[in-house]
C-alpha cells in the first residue's frame, strides 16, 4: 500500500493516518500544527476544547427555574473574539480531517468540534 501524503498550502504536509501508526502520526500532526499560523491556538482547541458556542444569556425571574438550555447566539451577534475562536476550531478540525482516511473518518464524522473529533479518534485508535 502506498503512503499517501496530503499537501496543504506549504512544503510541509499532513501525513495520512494508518492503523498501527497512531502514536507516530499524532506526534507528526502536532509538529505540523506548531508550524502553522495560529498553531498554538489550534493545538489548544484540539487538546482542551474551544469555548462553547456562544449562547444568548437568559435571566430568570426571582423564584423561577430555567430548565431549557440557552439558545445559540445568532452568528451575526458574535463578538470578534467568539468568531476567531470558532474559526480556529474549524481550521483545526479541517486539518485533522485531512489526515484521516475515509474509513476512519466515516466512523467519527459526527463530532463537530476539533476536540470531540480528536478524542473520538483516540478512543477509536486506542480501543478505549
Amino acid at each position: 500500500m502506498s503512503r499517501d501524503v496530503l499537501t496543504v498550502g506549504s512544503t510541509m504536509r499532513i501525513l495520512l493516518l494508518y492503523r498501527g501508526e497512531y502514536s507516530q502520526w499524532v506526534e507528526r500532526f502536532m509538529n505540523y500544527l506548531e508550524e502553522q499560523t495560529d498553531g498554538e491556538a489550534m493545538i489548544n482547541s484540539i487538546k482542551n476544547g474551544d469555548q462553547p458556542l456562544p449562547r444568548v444569556t437568559q435571566v430568570s425571574i426571582a423564584g423561577t427555574t430555567l430548565t431549557e438550555q440557552p439558545h445559540l447566539k445568532d452568528k451575526s451577534m458574535w463578538s470578534d473574539q467568539e468568531k476567531r475562536i470558532q474559526k480556529i476550531d474549524r481550521l483545526a478540525r479541517s486539518l485533522l480531517i485531512q489526515g484521516l482516511p475515509n474509513d476512519i473518518y466515516s466512523l467519527i464524522d459526527s463530532n463537530k468540534t476539533a476536540k470531540d473529533l480528536w478524542d473520538a479518534l483516540a478512543r477509536h485508535m486506542l480501543g478505549s
